[in-house]
């Protein structure tokens, strides 16, 4: 069934005026129907193979014929842990065939993180690859589905499960601050009520288009990606080494004809400016920034590219327990920040401490109800009860989500963000709770007590871990604790060890006193040596340690230092590729060398190695 949109109101780019799909029931229905309409059409483009839609329909059949015999079921987990191949989309679609939920398990995540959520998930099974199986976490379910060892023409074709809008379709996990991961709920329903709020605000482009999958599987904006097979899109998958290499994300761009990407600022920071050499009138690309507070300079470069008509540009905004996105605004010259309107269907509700709402104009938490709401957090009866609350404004007990987002609405009704009203952060685009970090931090029996800090930054944000430790206590063995224990985008960038944790009156530890007292240029709690003079060398070893130092903020590396332990994530590690590109007369360092290389010393030979290839192949 079919639409035609009337024009938008808020002065943004009118919806295509050609009908646009509109959903009902499961995501299920949805993807046949696309199915039907365009058999022949691309459905996933990835390294390892193309689909077509008839083929992604028979082999997800089939994959759900293999789940439900090893007990997937409405309501039942299925985990995934892929690498980024077109195996992904066959794996989400055959557990919702399956009628069974989504649970996605990043290859990169620590395995005692993956541990965490398989405990809360309790998946009957888990979708996999061979070379994979000795990365799943205790409690994966019993008998795995091998993927690359499946002869799909051995296997029956059986008819989806039929389900009720309320049954769940995917589960994913954000950070909790007390340490544990905590998995939010989305049913079919509040999943097919953001694909029509977003096609009702004309923010996807007309069926049919080419995009990249480019989020991590564990964040919730890959949901906008691998969904767009429910209305007729090409999916182009992404590796995890195009998407730290700017270079190689704009080639795959190019070479699969994809003209749509979604990212966070931090991302979209480092990727800019390879998509502006990429895009034209020929080209015209879409790109959907979330995840975070888009920085001025952000905002102003997509700004110019836009007036250029070369670049068509979103800023989205959604917590995970609401179906992805419930509000966004075109960025159009001339316009400061905001997260523009609520979605069709998206209730908006600014409210003071009390839960009252307050008149435009003055700051307040962002609430938001609807029917893009989660069910709650799995197995957290507590803690959904807390966030998800009675919606003073409904007339049927209706709920709302507290999202602890500052909010101010102004009287044209878009809202801008303001901050947030806890010590939740938005690090690359990643919901953080500093509290789990600190309590992971604290599980190491050489530490009394850990505080995190937080400084916003173009780049992401740093995380500055404060530490007491207990006497003989190792710092660099917590380091590599941590490192084994939390993601790349919860590894703290600085350490700090401190003779006692300042405390306010009211008992919590002082951030404002720790960050004063850290930036002291008389203090050095981390007990750091002043720089030592580098000899200058004839190879680029030079070149190399001031890259790493500037990108890092840190006086001085060693030759053991690994870049992942010292502060590197990987939009650091694009930041330092493209550094020595511009340094080293434009050879290409690829970003994943710093993944395969990752102490200064291994890097910076490769980095020679290839230098003295080029000048002899030159």
């Amino acid at each position: 069934m079919t639409q035609t949109l009337p024009a938008r109101t808020d002065g943004g780019p009118a919806p295509d005026r050609r009908s646009r799909p509109e959903f009902h029931g499961s995501a299920v229905v949805a993807f046949r129907e696309s199915a039907a309409a365009h058999p022949g059409r691309a459905a996933v483009v990835g390294v390892d193979a193309t689909l077509t839609y008839a083929e992604l329909d028979d082999r997800s059949d089939r994959l759900a014929t293999l789940l439900a015999a090893r007990g997937a079921g409405p309501e039942r987990a299925v985990g995934v842990l892929l690498p980024r191949t077109a195996d992904l989309i066959v794996a989400i679609l055959g557990i919702l065939k399956a009628g069974a939920v989504y649970v996605p398990f990043d290859p990169e995540q620590p395995a005692q993180r993956l541990g965490r959520i398989v405990r809360d998930a309790a998946p009957v099974t888990t979708i996999t690859h061979a070379d994979l199986v000795d990365s799943l976490p205790e409690g994966s379910g019993p008998d795995p589905v091998l993927l690359d060892r499946t002869d799909w023409s051995t296997v029956e074709r059986s008819e989806p499960a039929v389900l009720h809008p309320d049954n769940l379709a995917y589960i994913i996990f954000t950070s909790g601050s007390t340490g544990r991961p905590k998995g939010v709920e989305v049913s079919h329903r509040a999943l097919i009520s953001f694909l029509n709020g977003m096609e009702q605000g004309g923010f996807f482009g007309p069926p049919g288009v080419r995009l990249a999958w480019n989020a991590s599987v564990a964040f919730d904006a890959s949901v906008q990606e691998w969904v767009r097979v429910f209305r007729g899109d090409t999916v182009g998958v992404l590796t995890d080494d195009m998407r730290r290499d700017a270079e190689e994300f704009a080639e795959f761009m190019v070479e699969r004809e994809l003209t749509e990407a979604d990212m966070t600022p931090s991302h979209a920071q480092m990727l800019i400016e390879d998509l502006a050499d990429i895009a034209g009138p020929e080209r015209h690309l879409r790109l959907f920034i979330a995840g975070e507070a888009v920085p001025p300079g952000l905002w102003s470069r997509l700004q110019a590219l836009i007036g250029d008509g070369v670049v068509t540009a979103m800023n989205l905004y959604g917590p995970t327990e609401a179906a992805v996105n419930v509000a966004g605004t075109f960025i159009r010259p001339g316009e400061s920040p905001t997260i523009g309107r609520p979605l069709a269907g998206v209730e908006a509700r600014v409210v003071d401490i009390d839960l009252v709402p307050v008149p435009d104009g003055t700051p307040g938490e962002l609430c938001v109800a609807g029917p893009y709401l989660a069910r709650g957090y799995s197995g957290r009866a507590g803690l959904t009860a807390a966030r998800f609350v009675p919606d003073p404004l409904s007339a049927d007990g209706a709920r709302m989500y507290r999202t602890g987002d500052r909010v101010v609405r102004r009287v044209d009704g878009t809202i801008e963000y303001i901050g947030r009203t806890d010590d939740q952060i938005k690090i690359r685009g990643h919901r953080v709770e500093l509290g789990e970090i600190e309590s992971v931090l604290a599980d190491h029996p050489d530490v009394s007590r850990a505080v995190m800090l937080y400084q916003r930054g173009d780049d992401g944000g740093r995380l500055s871990a404060v530490l007491h430790l207990r006497p003989g206590g190792d710092l660099k063995a917590v380091r590599a604790y941590a490192a084994g224990q939390l993601p790349s985008w919860m590894q703290p960038s600085d350490w700090a060890v401190v003779d006692a944790i300042p405390l306010t009156v009211g008992g919590k530890a002082d951030r404002g006193a720790l960050i004063r007292r850290l930036t002291s240029p008389e203090d050095a709690p981390d007990g750091s040596e002043p720089a030592k003079e580098t000899q200058m060398k004839v190879d680029a070893t030079n070149t190399v340690r001031e890259v790493w130092c500037e990108v890092l903020e840190l006086e001085k590396v060693d030759d053991e230092d690994d870049f992942f332990v010292i502060g590197g994530h990987s939009l650091s590690a694009m930041q330092v590729a493209s550094r020595l590109r511009a340094g080293l007369g434009g050879v290409k360092i690829p970003t994943r060398m710093l993944f395969e290389h990752r102490t200064f010393a291994a890097f910076t030979a490769a980095v020679n190695e290839r230098l003295n290839s080029a000048a002899v192949s030159a």
